[in-house]
């Protein structure tokens, strides 16, 4: 009939017209400049690939730039990889010279961060550090030496029984100030490769999983009909 094939043009020519549309509106990839990065998928961007153990121990490793490090540090000390360790370095060593190191949470304190080398301040700042973990180890590994040598003023007895000799002190002061720092960037650059060689063999360990139970779109629950539904019925 003439009707019934106007209908069947009239939607053929709607179906082309919605293709051209869906065409038009799809980004062009075969005419991108060549060297053109491409655009990742939804499911890359959401999802990294695991890599094997020794691809991960290469890659985790980043070459030092320390001339960037060292233009990247005011944003750096405004960061928690470094006010965190400092802060915790600072009081480790007031406790210590508070309590004469004589009870078991100072003398802790004062082994990991405080007694050279420090290095619970260092590797806690290498593994929080977005960029130069050395050098912000460095930094608290300086302060760390400052409060060695606070505590080996105030309170010598807490370390050693006795009161150290000048020569000894003297000793113990330089070793702390040279290797203190020195020990300091190479802990947190450890650190720091670790927590990349983590990120590495198993990217997604933060991710929470998805809930199993999904919810329709109208906002009810799958158990519950529809009040629609039960009236259909009810008429029937």
């Amino acid at each position: 009939m003439p009707v019934a094939r106007a209908k069947r043009t009239d939607r053929a020519a709607a179906r082309r017209r919605y293709r051209a549309t869906i065409e038009s509106e799809r980004p062009d990839t075969e005419d991108a400049p060549e060297g053109a990065p491409e655009r990742p998928s939804t499911r890359e961007l959401t999802t990294q690939v695991r890599v094997g153990f020794v691809r991960a121990f290469r890659e985790a490793y980043h070459p030092v730039h320390i001339r960037e490090d060292l233009a990247a540090l005011p944003s750096l000390v405004r960061n928690k990889a470094f006010w965190i360790p400092l802060i915790v370095t600072i009081a480790a060593s007031g406790a210590v010279i508070v309590t004469g190191g004589r009870d078991a949470v100072s003398a802790i304190l004062f082994s990991y961060f405080v007694q050279t080398p420090a290095i619970g301040g260092v590797f806690l700042a290498g593994f929080l550090a977005p960029r130069a973990s050395w050098l912000l180890g460095a930094i608290i590994g300086f302060v760390a030496a400052g409060g060695y040598i606070a505590v080996l003023g105030i309170v010598p007895a807490s370390l050693s029984g006795a009161n150290p000799d000048p020569g000894t002190f003297q000793s113990i002061v330089l070793s702390a100030l040279v290797f203190s720092p020195l020990m300091g960037a190479f802990f947190a650059s450890t650190a720091a490769w670790y927590r990349r060689f983590l990120t590495l063999t198993n990217p997604n360990r933060g991710r929470r999983s998805q809930p199993a139970q999904k919810r329709q779109g109208d906002g009810r629950t799958r158990g519950a009909p529809p009040k629609t539904a039960a009236k259909a019925t009810a008429r029937r």
